[in-house]
């Protein structure tokens, strides 16, 4: 079939860029820009990475990805949806059990990237940065849960479907360095079988069989007692202490149709997906950006300080009002500030960010926000900023050392990926959302991560009951046992 229906590079470009083709059309065309390198035609010696795009209709990017029969399988989207990536298949990875050095993981996919094309690796990353409490927290690794994922893991996907502020493109990728007769028909192959059918099935959401706490509340209570408020003093500025929730389901569940549930109910947020393999997803709908760097532009904010939405109207008003009249709120939300804007003067030759906070309804609570905004100094790579960035106090705590030594010791789990950085890494672009309202599922299996920022003020009952309100979008997903 695509042996006959060659197409010179210069109508490759024009295609791309002007002409929206019915979705059999634009599978054959990437056929045959998949065939032609069997003819040499781009054949390089060098590594290097062949994107061949086209414009498609548009599409339902989680509805397209749920229809798909790869076993990889990716998703990410930014607050708007202006940007939607649903990705299947490994075209490269850049994967690893330890985190040395954020460089030698930046360099790693920067060595496979040009300024040509749109090519990004998606991907996230452990909590605990380089060299803190490895040893300490590698002990309670010992389970299986977080193995399919490593400390790091960032794919570069074979077939994508992209929405770029609404028009659609289709898009497979290549490594050229990998180019061989077997691979170009392992391409083929995996191409006759990606399908843009609409027609899904409905799929139900098993029930829930049983569920456990970890720490439970009498845990919880103690620890308040005698690690943070000993002697009814704090020991820290501040510190973010988590819960996992444990999910034992009747069933097996396709951890994509719980995601594709939770996108609906949690509009407004970063949407993430991460499937490694079969039935062992981790995802969320996270309110946070880390960072997002454009060039010589970075964007990052501070957000701390939640309280819940309200049923009706007046409700929601009055939580928003005690959010923004609360000297706990306010001061676990100054700590996150100072601590960014540090960071941001040793990055930047010059930024600003608001002068005070406002509120931000995300789909479950109110939180308060404060956005930076600031040029780089020439020097700064993004290894620098998610060394200075992460973990800001959000999701660790002040005195940065001393909270995740203690959230190490204290935590009965491993965070994994809960609270890490998860997003893309282009060429002159890397966005990344702070993993938050997060779920790993695996077969049957749920795990739900949730966490509190404890400061002076704070009481054992009070952040009990946030952490019960934040994942309270997840228990609803799933059936009433």
């Amino acid at each position: 079939m695509y042996e006959d229906c060659f197409s010179t590079p210069k109508m490759k470009e024009v295609l791309s860029a002007q002409t929206i083709m019915p979705f059999q059309e634009v599978k054959e065309k990437i056929g045959r820009d998949i065939f032609e390198l069997s003819q040499g035609s781009y054949f390089d010696n060098q590594r290097s990475i062949l994107r061949f795009e086209a414009p498609c209709p548009r599409v339902n990017c989680l509805d397209w990805l749920d229809a798909q029969t790869s076993r990889v399988k990716l998703y990410w989207a930014n607050r708007d949806n202006s940007f939607q990536m649903a990705g299947v298949g490994t075209a490269d990875i850049a994967r690893g059990n330890t985190i040395n050095a954020y460089a030698r993981l930046f360099n790693a996919i920067y060595q496979s990237l040009s300024a040509d094309g749109d090519i990004r690796y998606y991907g996230g990353m452990d909590f605990y940065p380089p060299g803190v409490n490895k040893d300490v927290d590698n002990k309670r690794k010992a389970g299986q849960e977080w193995k399919a994922f490593g400390a790091y893991c960032f794919l570069l996907p074979r077939f994508e479907i992209v929405n770029r502020q609404g028009k659609y493109f289709f898009a497979c990728n290549i490594v050229t360095q990998d180019v061989a007769e077997s691979l170009i028909k392992d391409y083929l192959g995996a191409l006759e079988e990606i399908s843009f059918s609409s027609s899904l099935p409905v799929v139900s959401i098993p029930k829930i069989k049983s569920l456990l706490v970890s720490p439970n509340s009498q845990e919880w209570q103690k620890l308040f007692r005698e690690r943070i408020q000993s002697s009814g003093k704090m020991i820290y500025q501040k510190i973010v202490l988590a819960q996992k929730t444990s999910i034992e389901l009747v069933s097996k569940v396709n951890p994509l149709a719980v995601f594709k549930k939770l996108t609906q109910q949690a509009r407004g947020s970063f949407h993430y997906y991460f499937q490694p393999q079969d039935d062992c997803a981790f995802f969320g709908a996270s309110p946070e950006r880390l960072f997002k760097r454009q060039g010589a532009n970075i964007e990052s904010e501070a957000l701390a300080g939640t309280r819940p939405r309200g049923e009706t109207a007046d409700k929601d008003a009055y939580f928003e009002k005690i959010l923004r009249d609360s000297p706990k709120d306010a001061r676990e939300h100054k700590i996150v500030v100072e601590a960014i804007k540090e960071a941001f003067k040793k990055l930047c030759v010059s930024f600003q960010a608001d002068v005070v906070p406002s509120v931000v309804k995300a789909s479950s609570a109110h939180h308060l926000i404060t956005r930076f905004q600031g040029t780089l100094k020439d020097t700064i790579d993004d290894a620098q900023i998610l060394t200075l960035l992460h973990p800001t106090p959000a999701v660790g705590g002040m005195p940065r050392a001393q909270a995740l030594k203690a959230i190490a010791e204290l935590e009965p789990f491993a965070r994994g990926w809960y609270a890490g950085p998860i997003g893309y890494i282009g060429y002159d672009s890397v966005d990344f959302a702070v993993a938050l309202r997060c779920a790993l599922i695996r077969g049957r299996r749920v795990n739900l991560y949730a966490g509190a920022g404890i400061v002076k003020g704070s009481t054992a009952d009070g952040e009990w009951r946030e952490i019960e309100q934040k994942k309270s979008i997840f228990l609803n997903l799933f059936s009433e046992r």
